[in-house]
């Protein structure tokens, strides 16, 4: 489902420089489509939806060139919960007709839409909403904590993506 709504909202070529910083996941019954709702220079909020679910994406155009991140290569003392793999980033870019740069730097920034599918797959919800505080690179080490309706995914003890569930 969120590799659907992901594929029509990579139509949008003219955001490709752009990235995510939220995410809203909501199941429910809703008009098939994908639409800009607001978009300026530095900022822009899309809308996928299917007759099941709907994905509402805030991106922001980076103030300066993205470059390969370091979290990979800290270890952390943390229970892991997940690491992504390269090969897994390219499958899921190619799936979904991603062409954003940073998906391809080395190693690859992991896509929002993975991380959403991922956590989709674990926690069950009507409603998800992550916001994303730093990038989560293929290789890192992470942990998931939830407690209640909140989540958190963190790498070596730095926050990546904090998160609402309902």
């Amino acid at each position: 489902m969120i590799r659907e709504l992901a594929k029509k909202l990579s139509t949008f070529g003219q955001f490709v420089d752009f990235v995510i910083i939220e995410l809203q996941f909501r199941r429910g019954t809703f008009e098939e489509g994908a639409q800009v709702l607001k978009e300026h220079s530095s900022m822009a909020l899309i809308r996928a939806s299917s007759s099941a679910a709907e994905l509402v994406v805030k991106l922001i155009r980076p103030r300066k060139k993205i470059t390969a991140a370091l979290g990979s290569r800290i270890q952390s003392a943390e229970r892991i919960w997940r690491v992504f793999t390269a090969s897994e980033v390219s499958d899921f870019i190619q799936a979904i007709g991603d062409s954003n740069p940073i998906h391809q730097l080395n190693p690859p920034i992991v896509p929002a839409f993975l991380v959403l599918e991922t956590i989709c797959a674990e926690v069950t919800a009507d409603f998800i909403r992550l916001k994303f505080k730093h990038f989560i690179t293929a290789g890192e080490q992470l942990s998931l904590h939830v407690k209640g309706n909140r989540l958190e995914i963190s790498g070596a003890n730095v926050r990546k993506v904090l998160g609402d569930v309902s």
